[in-house]
């Protein structure tokens, strides 16, 4: 007698149909580096040597960042949400440090690094009566930063594995963004200014 049993063979077509779908889960890069680009401005203002991001083959970004997401636009683009109470606090907390922050950027004592915190580069170039100042600026700083990345990515459902991805996004912004002179690490570690 032949024993038959339908649901293994069910099973057995649903696991192999569940194994060949690929999901494919789209992070609104482009968006997301508008936004970028809107904070900066907000937070320090658009005293940039360059009031845009520098780019490469027709507008789009020539660093991995722009391969993210499409470089088509969709019927619908996402709308980034910047706009939670949260993100506000911390926009305004930045935006009140950057008069404090931008002469010791200026002077090369502070500078951007590649992941786009600060770095007190200079510490003998600042009065002793000065570094702890410094010091409390530039921890404060890449405080917010990494907690706007966060709620970016908490107000968007991002989830946390977006955040190393909005941050590196926001890095190239801080970067492109930065005041003549001021100086900036290059991706190989290395620094230069803008």
């Amino acid at each position: 007698m032949i024993e038959r049993r339908p649901h293994r063979v069910a099973l057995a077509l649903a696991a192999t149909l569940a194994a060949c779908v690929t999901v494919n889960i789209y992070f609104p890069a482009p968006e997301v580096r508008k936004a970028a680009e809107e904070i900066v401005v907000e937070t320090w203002g658009d005293d940039s040597a360059d009031a845009t991001p520098r780019r490469q083959n027709g507008g789009e970004s020539s660093s991995w960042l722009g391969r993210l997401g499409p470089a088509t636009a969709h019927a619908a683009d996402p709308d980034v949400n910047v706009s939670t109470a949260a993100i506000r606090a911390l926009k305004a907390s930045m935006s009140a440090r950057a008069p404090e922050l931008k002469p010791f950027l200026s002077k090369g004592a502070v500078g951007i690094g590649r992941d786009g915190m600060l770095v007190v580069r200079d510490a003998e170039g600042v009065p002793l009566r000065d570094r702890a100042t410094v010091r409390r600026l530039v921890d404060a700083e890449n405080r917010d930063r990494a907690s706007l990345y966060r709620e970016i990515a908490r107000a968007n459902d991002f989830g946390d594995e977006r955040v190393a991805d909005i941050q590196r996004i926001f890095a190239e912004t801080w970067i492109d963004k930065a005041e003549r002179g001021w100086p900036v690490q290059k991706p190989d570690g290395s620094w230069t200014t803008r």
